[in-house]
């Protein structure tokens, strides 16, 4: 069994309650799909217990722009808030692990990435909004996963499945989905900053054969009046009582 976070964007408390939730389930494995810092007040805190908590890390979008100095990728709140964490990370062996991070691991037949199979660090998996666009999304998987069965990934902050099928939505009666067999994109949703009208916390269990989705309440206006405190866009912290 093991558990995969994403997107924790710098939220402690956010972290700390699903760190909390995994134990309580005894799970030692933990890994991380990236962008574990960005938009969020304790970027430093967060990158550390990732070190210390998680098997192996990712490189996100946002480790990637802190790290090589892009510009122009963010809008611009997302810049200012990266341009933020780059002077609070300050610590060698954390930015030396940075330096270290790639965007996607494989496994066996599992894939796990940031973005998407094809494009890992930047790609968005998105819902089809038509008839259209799902038989596009057949398409992208019968492209994207060759010799995969099942890819796991973050980055847009959303808890769903896209298979050849149906797009799958877990909800309070409906948590657990069985991927053995089929090929799947599993978007594991957003420890720090969900955008799914889910205010609550994401990440999700894996046994190799059903993945589980879990939600998770936590201190949104501890982490709230932290990115005010900072003198971060209030944007950042208004979204959070959100999940936008």
């Amino acid at each position: 069994m093991e558990a995969i976070v994403s997107d924790i964007h710098g939220n402690l408390e956010a972290l700390q309650a699903v760190l909390e939730d995994i134990d309580r389930q005894n799970i030692k494995r933990i890994v991380s799909l990236g962008d574990a810092i960005g938009y969020g007040p304790d970027p430093a805190a967060c990158l550390q217990l990732v070190m210390d908590r998680c098997e192996w890390s990712l490189c996100g979008n946002h480790e990637y722009v802190m790290m090589n100095r892009v510009k122009d990728v963010f809008n611009p709140v997302a810049e200012e808030a990266i341009n933020w964490t780059r002077e609070q990370i300050t610590d060698p062996n954390q930015l030396e692990y940075l330096k270290g991070l790639e965007p996607m691991h494989r496994m066996y037949k599992r894939l796990y990435v940031h973005g998407s199979a094809r494009n890992p660090l930047m790609e968005y998996v998105y819902e089809a909004e038509n008839h259209q666009g799902f038989l596009d999304f057949i398409q992208k998987i019968d492209e994207d996963l060759k010799g995969i069965e099942v890819c796991f990934t973050g980055h847009n902050h959303r808890a769903f499945l896209g298979t050849p099928i149906a797009f799958l939505y877990p909800h309070e009666n409906n948590r657990v989905f069985h991927v053995l067999g089929q090929k799947a994109y599993v978007c594991v949703g957003s420890v720090g900053q969900p955008r799914d009208d889910d205010p609550r916390s994401c990440y999700v269990t894996y046994d190799g054969e059903k993945v589980e989705y879990h939600r998770v309440n936590y201190d949104i206006k501890k982490t709230a009046e932290k990115i005010k405190k900072a003198g971060l866009p209030s944007l950042l912290s208004d979204r959070l009582y959100l999940g936008v």
